[in-house]
Formats: C-alpha cells, sequence, structure tokens
C-alpha cells in the first residue's frame, strides 16, 4: 500500500461504500482498484472477507448480517428513537463494534481518539481560560 490512500473515518462509512460498491457490481459496474473519487485502503472483496471470517468466527451472525443489508442499501443507520428499530440499532451497533475493531486493526478505518485525550484537551483549554 502507498502513502496516498483515504482512509474510512468510520465502520460505517466503509460499510455503506462496501453496499454501495457491491450493488453497482451487481448491476454490472467494473470495478477498477484506484480508479475512483479517493483511493481507498482496500477493495470491497477484502471487506467481503472480512465479515465471512466474522462469521465463522461467530462475531456476526444472520441477523446483524441482515440489518446491515437493510439499513446499507438504505445508506441510513437505523434510529433508536423510532420503536420499530430499536433491535435494530442494537444489532447495528454490535456489528459496527466488532467492524471497526477489525477495520481499524486492518488500516482501514483511522483509529478514533479516546475519551481521555478528548478530556485532557477539555482541561488544558479550561486552563488557559483561567
Amino acid at each position: 500500500m502507498g502513502d496516498n490512500f483515504t482512509l474510512f473515518d468510520s465502520a460505517e462509512e466503509a460499510w455503506f461504500w462496501f453496499i454501495q460498491a457491491t450493488t453497482a457490481r451487481e448491476a454490472g459496474a467494473r470495478i477498477r482498484a484506484n480508479e475512483g473519487l479517493y483511493k481507498r485502503p482496500c477493495e470491497p472483496t477484502d471487506i467481503f472477507k472480512i465479515l465471512e471470517r466474522l462469521h465463522r468466527h461467530r462475531r456476526l451472525n444472520m441477523h446483524h448480517f441482515r440489518i446491515l443489508r437493510h439499513y446499507g442499501v438504505r445508506m441510513v443507520a437505523p434510529d433508536i428513537t423510532r420503536a420499530t428499530e430499536v433491535l435494530a440499532s442494537h444489532l447495528w451497533d454490535e456489528a459496527m463494534a466488532v467492524m471497526r475493531d477489525v477495520f481499524v486493526a486492518k488500516g482501514i478505518v483511522l483509529p478514533s481518539l479516546s475519551a481521555e485525550i478528548i478530556d485532557f484537551q477539555k482541561r488544558r483549554e479550561g486552563i488557559a481560560a483561567w
């Protein structure tokens, strides 16, 4: 891999990209590596292989995949404030947490800042205001 790749900001962003690429491929598009607007650190098949592995190791199950597919095609995460989407939201969040850890480890998603770093910065800003 080169240095010119744009990592995904989140597992959700990677998932929606994967769904769009898969849908385009099913519609007949020919997807070629590094020919999109952004050069990505992986190809859709890499995401698929990761998902297969997570399923084989029982980290994600078919309920997760149904929710991921259903909302992925709609390009929106389930809304926990809607009574009909509460279970879907929990499954989505579980799946995203598992995928995020793997995607970060594989260099697909940017690691997120920890809460401690953010709190430290807030404390520092507060001291500077005195």
